[in-house]
């Protein structure tokens, strides 16, 4: 009997850990949360402070203020610049919030269709 993963990937934390959850109460034993950042060393903002707070003593530049990155060398920072959304060049539809949960299933091939299903019914991106 061979074994299957999935990545079913969510927007919110609370939805990731409930879809987690339900596959634990169903059985399913290797299941994991991760949140993953695009930006190189992660993303400190969270939106649940104030910008100027994380950025005290940092002067202002395009991926601060538009992606909310950390300190980066010069380098790294002129390649996150490039992202659609710092450059405003996404269509002009606004700021998305990324799917930047993971929900990870390791699962038998009997119960692959089952997990899949379950992220699915969550809300997850699979």
């Amino acid at each position: 009997m061979g074994q299957r993963n999935i990545f079913g990937y969510f927007q919110t934390m609370d939805q990731a850990q409930k879809a987690a959850e339900e596959l634990k109460a169903q059985g399913f034993e290797t299941v994991s949360v991760d949140r993953f950042s695009p930006m190189l060393g992660g993303n400190p903002y969270d939106g649940d402070e104030e910008v100027t707070s994380i950025f005290q003593n940092q002067s202002n530049s395009l991926t601060t203020t538009a992606l909310g990155s950390p300190p980066m060398d010069d380098d790294a920072r002129i390649l996150a610049a490039t992202h659609p959304d710092a450059s405003g060049l996404a269509g002009g539809t606004g700021f998305s919030h990324p799917e930047d949960i993971c929900v990870t299933v390791i699962t038998d091939n009997d119960r692959y269709e089952e997990a899949f299903q379950l992220l699915e019914q969550y809300g997850a991106r699979v």
